[in-house]
């Protein structure tokens, strides 16, 4: 799915952006799919949408087009909490038996939750929206990936439902909301990566170490156990086996299936420099040098694997981390 929009209608949510954040004002932004029940006249079933949906907007509310099916409502003055009554509205007026859609679908995104880019904004409204799709949930807002209203396994499908592109903006948002030091997920999954292959491990295995190191809150921000409403999201049978051994690989794990120890100790070792870093938003090299070898020694204290403890120690701060100071 794009994550842009037309030039002008990005600029009007770039202004709007600029304009709340300067006078710390709320704006929303809803991406919204839809499935029509009959499909003649796409056109026409599209413009009795777009009349019924204008009905619920004040003047200030911007409409952004994208296609029959797709569109975007930008909502200035409007946190997250009006978001969710219009898109409750919407939903209510417009999923009726035999009415005009048989699927409505929408993501929130709001800058109260943490979004200060006009790209944040667009990206973790479309986002929401695909996880609305996965979880077959007609409204999901971005604040769901951190607000643990979705157990763990549940999540771990939805983010499985999301491109590898997808994924990344997720894991820099979420980033960029803890007030980590930018880049520094994505750059440590990299550096993952290129220790798993020293490791000799397997492609798969390299993938699962990656997922948690992008991810590596997730446990913190999800609830243990499904709740028995949640909807796990349709995956393909080799979607389905990673999702098993994701969920081995997971912090809050608690199985006997025998698991790479090496895979283990790597994912225990970045999860851990993550986790001290987290306290300084732009670390000196000196700071990120002193983080890693407390963990370094807490892990050899606990008995980590050796071969794993030697390769992290010969890595840079720069490696690590793409903006050192």
């Amino acid at each position: 799915m794009k994550k842009s929009l037309p030039p002008h209608n990005q600029g009007s949510i770039q202004q709007e952006l600029l304009r709340a954040l300067r006078y710390h004002r709320p704006l929303s932004l809803l991406a919204i799919t839809a499935e029509y029940s009959t499909t003649p006249s796409l056109l026409a079933a599209g413009t009795k949408l777009n009349d019924i949906v204008r009905k619920h907007l004040r003047n200030t509310d911007v409409i952004a087009e994208e296609s029959e099916t797709r569109f975007y409502l930008l909502l200035p003055e409007t946190p997250m909490e009006g978001g969710m009554v219009l898109a409750n509205r919407l939903v209510r007026d417009l999923i009726q038996p035999g009415g005009l859609l048989k699927s409505l679908h929408i993501g929130i995104s709001s800058i109260d939750e943490g979004v200060y880019r006009a790209d944040d904004l667009i990206s973790t409204a479309i986002i929401s929206n695909m996880a609305a799709r996965a979880t077959e949930r007609p409204i999901f807002s971005i604040s769901a990936f951190r607000d643990k209203s979705l157990s763990l396994p549940t999540m771990v499908a939805v983010l499985l439902s999301l491109s590898a592109e997808d994924l990344e903006e997720l894991s820099g948002f979420l980033e960029r909301t803890r007030h980590e030091p930018e880049g520094i997920r994505k750059s440590a999954s990299e550096l993952s990566i290129k220790l798993g292959r020293k490791l000799k491990l397997d492609d798969d295995t390299q993938e699962i170490v990656r997922f948690w190191v992008l991810m590596h809150d997730l446990s913190r921000n999800t609830a243990p156990a499904p709740d028995p409403a949640e909807t796990l999201p349709h995956l393909s049978r080799r979607k389905k086996a990673f999702h098993t051994s994701l969920m081995h690989y997971s912090p809050l794990a608690e199985t006997s299936v025998k698991i790479d120890p090496k895979s283990k100790a790597l994912i225990d070792i970045f999860q851990a420099v993550l986790q001290e870093i987290e306290a300084y938003h732009n670390p000196t090299e000196e700071i990120f040098d002193d983080i890693l070898r407390k963990v370094l020694a807490s892990c050899e204290d606990r008995g980590i694997d050796k071969q794993v403890l030697a390769l992290v120690r010969k890595t840079t701060s720069s490696e690590w981390f793409s903006y050192p100071s």
